[in-house]
């Protein structure tokens, strides 16, 4: 009895010794675990922890665009795609969930029983892009207070336009699904979407806010936000040209048109309208000819805009004077190719020795020519590339044209002749706002933008270059002034202010390049203003008028009268012409 009970003894200290073993390797077990999990796995599963209190869906809003004076133009706003899952409402009844949703989301309930009742499929489309209040203060509240189930809720955010069609071409649009964007949205998309570094928030469980220290309250309501972007466009500018060029569209039933007013002295565009135009936020419910921004794009023959360029490369390169004459016979002809003045007749007296203000005033084909012919072909082309003709002006859009500018080998007398009077090249419209207005920043180009740059960035990304002298532009702007108040047209001529500038008018190319189109013209003005100190470069180009008088003068002129006035008045620009003198001129 005492072996055996000296036996269990021993067996049982053998046990008790292999179970205090155990726990005691249990124990440290768990004690290395604690310490792998603390001290050296910690920093990992804080942050899992973190990533797991973070939303998984988080929403952020691209950068607001605004106005050179801070007026909004695009912004985003929060939405929501609501989803439906089958797998968590099998206890909920369908009938009441279809009602809720019909009712607010203005469904039928019949539709959305049938569509609820699918218990095929894991997820359920049931609407997008939902209003932020219908769901936050209607729809959500509800279906929390009867408890459905199996809902979601998806915030995401919507590119919104506030000023609606206002600067479309200018703004353009934004399609990340099909990741598509054009205008500024795509030019500074990058700095558009850069969000600034900041603590996540994080959620529990049931989707509350984990507040801490840190935690910015700002961030709570209002989501991440890229950097904001400022564009030179002047919002009244704007829509004074917008609204002008429509009615000079209506009034000459012409099919398109842009007006450009730029400040030569730096190259801020204060407004690019271009009508046809759209609503940024619906813009693939229309033609893709009318969302194109063409005065960009599309190249056309300037015409007699041309023959400032013509002129100024003369003057500069010393082949002609301010005080040259020139005979204009009315009609020439150039290896056998008869070219004419536009107001040529038979039998008419011709011109006879003209200087450069009546080649300006009466738009002398044959004077232009002539001047042209003066220089030769290889300063010519020097001269016209140094105004940016055949290459692009480096604008901050997308989509530009270099233009067409052959190259001076194959320029045969013809070519070149035609040249001076803006014929056998094309350029884009902001070709030629541009390069008028180094004339009118006396002799200095500068690259024509729509963002408008802080003082580093304008000195990297803004070329700024002299292509006449100072003197030449002088002298220039002088004589477009005086041909302004020579010529026996109104464009050009508003109370108290001196304008200088050029009408144009060119027959439009079939799109093959081969030919022109019967009866399709482009018309055209680009002026600046006030001579004695020009604030405004302000272009008009209106494609195909459709009237019996459908000149430059005629159809661009008035658009263009009507902008310089009320810009003009709108922006305090001092006058520099007595009222009296301009009613003589006009009369």
């Amino acid at each position: 009895m005492k072996n055996l009970l000296k036996t269990n003894l021993k067996n049982y200290s053998a046990f008790a010794m292999f179970l205090q073993i155990m726990f005691f390797l249990f124990a440290l077990v768990l004690v290395i675990q604690a310490i792998r999990l603390q001290v050296f796995e910690s920093g990992r599963l804080k942050a899992k922890a973190s990533h797991q209190r973070q939303i998984a869906r988080p929403v952020s809003f691209r950068g607001i665009i605004t106005d050179r004076n801070s007026i909004r133009l695009a912004s985003d706003i929060t939405i929501y795609d609501i989803y439906a899952h089958p797998t968590y409402y099998h206890d909920t009844p369908v009938t009441e969930m279809a009602s809720i949703l019909a009712k607010h989301l203005k469904k039928e309930k019949t539709k959305l029983f049938e569509k609820l009742s699918n218990r095929n499929h894991s997820t359920i489309t049931i609407a997008k892009n939902v209003d932020f209040d219908l769901v936050e203060k209607k729809l959500l509240p509800e279906v929390r207070e009867k408890k459905i189930k199996g809902l979601d809720f998806v915030k995401k955010s919507k590119r919104v336009y506030p000023q609606g069609y206002l600067a479309s071409h200018i703004l353009g649009y934004t399609n990340f699904d099909a990741n598509i964007l054009a205008g500024v949205e795509k030019t500074a998309s990058k700095n558009l979407e850069e969000m600034p570094e900041v603590k996540p928030i994080e959620y529990d469980g049931r989707g509350n806010v984990i507040y801490d220290v840190n935690t910015d309250p700002k961030r709570v309501t209002f989501p991440p936000t890229g950097k904001k972007l400022v564009l030179t466009i002047d919002s009244t500018l704007q829509h004074l040209a917008e609204t002008e060029l429509e009615k000079g569209l209506k009034k000459t039933k012409a099919e398109r048109g842009t007006v450009i007013i730029l400040n030569p002295k730096n190259g801020d565009i204060l407004a690019f309208a271009v009508l046809p135009n759209y609503n940024p936020a619906k813009y693939n419910t229309y033609n893709p000819s009318v969302v194109k921004n063409w005065a960009l794009s599309d190249v056309y023959p300037p015409g007699s805009t041309f023959k400032i360029l013509t002129v100024a490369s003369a003057l500069e390169s010393g082949y002609i004077t301010p005080y040259d004459k020139i005979y204009d016979s009315g009609i020439i002809k150039i290896d056998k190719w008869p070219i004419k003045n536009h107001d040529y007749k038979p039998g008419q007296k011709e011109p006879g020795l003209i200087d450069l203000k009546y080649l300006f005033a009466h738009s002398s084909n044959v004077g232009s020519l002539k001047v042209a012919l003066k220089i030769p072909k290889y300063e010519h082309y020097k001269m016209l590339k140094k105004f940016n003709i055949g290459y692009r002006t480096g604008i901050d859009l997308p989509g530009e044209s270099y233009g067409i500018l052959p190259k001076p080998k194959t320029w045969n007398k013809v070519r070149q002749a035609t040249i001076g009077y803006g014929y056998s090249i094309a350029t884009t419209p902001i070709q030629i706002a541009s390069a008028v207005g180094a004339i009118a920043n006396k002799g200095v180009w500068v690259t024509p933008h729509v963002i408008k740059y802080k003082k580093e960035e304008f000195q990297k990304k803004i070329k700024v270059k002299r292509v006449i002298s100072k003197q030449t532009a002088r002298v220039l702007t002088n004589i477009l002034a005086d041909s302004i108040d020579a010529s026996t047209s109104k464009a050009g001529k508003i109370p108290n202010y001196r304008i200088a500038g050029k009408s144009g008018t060119s027959r439009k190319p079939k799109p093959n390049g081969r030919g022109y189109l019967k009866n399709k013209l482009y018309t055209s003005f680009v002026g600046y203003l006030p001579v004695r100190n020009p604030q405004f470069v302000i272009l008009v180009v209106i494609d195909s008028p459709n009237i019996k008088h459908n000149w430059g003068s005629t159809v661009a002129g008035p658009v263009f009268n009507s902008i310089a006035l009320q810009a003009a008045r709108l922006k305090g620009i001092e006058p520099d012409r007595p009222l009296k003198r301009i009613k003589e001129i006009l009369n």
